[in-house]
């Protein structure tokens, strides 16, 4: 499943999704687009994981709190997105990880959590069936989120949650791998405002299955939704400002020699 944004563009068209932007490039093996339809406002990164100097983080505890953009602009991040659920005191929900060390302030909810498990170039979705409450010995990194979207290549069918979380429309953002793991989807789609309502997670589960992720996870959306591309905010957030979040997710290019991947 390793797309083009050629490809993307293709199965785009074919799903009645329009290209509002054409993709660019932020750096080797990242690439931004954004896309529109009746009702969508959606921005999308495709991470090529084969490229060496390519990284993807977790937040570490001490940076919990940040802004997308301060988060991003802390540790120089080329992209960057919300990650995981959290309490009003902005500890997460399920087991949270970075700068290789697990949270001690992370929540261990009742809920069963999915897992996205990064380390260097690696990153991997766990499933809530078995869900992972340590890290495994690759990982530096971690957030978790629910419900998984995408499973085995298809959009998952039944959903959990009630219906004004799972089928009514709201601000999302998405964790999704190909097949093979080497392409990374980071999404957030915009909502709350006048002719673009959000995503159900219905629609949210089409979508990262029309971009091309076999495994795919919901992050924390509404307000929190935001994704940083480069030097900018590039998507609106529904509060009209940037919330303090728990975690997040980042790439980073980096320049020193990459270490083997160990899949």
């Amino acid at each position: 499943m390793r797309r083009t944004f050629t490809a993307l563009a293709l199965v785009l068209a074919v799903s009645g999704i329009r290209a509002d932007d054409a993709p660019a490039a932020v750096a080797q093996g990242v690439e931004y687009q954004h896309v529109i339809r009746d009702g969508l406002d959606a921005h999308v990164v495709r991470v090529d994981l084969s490229q060496p100097q390519l990284r993807i983080i977790a937040t570490s505890e001490p940076e919990r709190g940040l802004t997308v953009t301060e988060f991003a602009a802390r540790t120089g991040a080329v992209v960057a997105i919300n990650g995981d659920y959290f309490d009003p005191e902005l500890r997460p929900i399920g087991l949270a990880m970075g700068d290789g060390r697990v949270w001690a302030e992370a929540i261990e909810s009742i809920r069963r959590q999915e897992v996205v498990g990064v380390g260097g170039r690696r990153v991997q979705i766990f499933p809530r069936v078995e869900p992972l409450r340590a890290p495994e010995p690759w990982m530096s990194g971690a957030v978790s989120g629910w419900p998984a979207v995408v499973e085995e290549c298809e959009p998952v069918q039944r959903l959990p949650g009630s219906d004004h979380f799972t089928r009514a429309p709201h601000p999302r953002t998405a964790v999704g791998l190909s097949a093979d793991r080497q392409m990374l989807y980071l999404v957030v789609a915009d909502g709350r405002r006048d002719g673009v309502p959000g995503l159900t997670l219905p629609e949210l589960a089409r979508l990262m299955d029309d971009l091309g992720a076999c495994t795919a996870v919901n992050l924390d959306g509404g307000g929190s939704s935001a994704m940083w591309v480069r030097d900018r905010i590039v998507n609106q957030p529904s509060d009209l400002i940037e919330r303090p979040v728990a975690n997040h997710l980042a790439v980073l290019v980096v320049t020193e020699p990459a270490p083997p991947r160990e899949d």
